[in-house]
């Protein structure tokens, strides 16, 4: 997999912790947040064995909306 990072240049950071987003080369999007163990019971039934709750901040969707 080939990844684009195309996070919003104000959530850029030189340390790991910061949420981001990449571009895919299989036509879909990495994003990196804060895992959420809370929301099962507000998303009951939706996330997979094979998935998780990822928070990230508005400004980060935005951004990229923008671009």
């Amino acid at each position: 997999m080939k990844l684009k990072d195309i996070t919003p240049k104000s959530f850029s950071c030189e340390a790991g912790g910061c949420p981001a987003i990449f571009e895919t080369d299989r036509g879909t999007y990495l994003i990196i947040g804060t895992k959420v163990d809370s929301v099962d019971s507000l998303l009951s039934g939706r996330i997979g064995p094979n998935e998780t709750a990822i928070e990230v901040p508005a400004g980060l969707i935005r951004g990229i909306m923008t671009k």
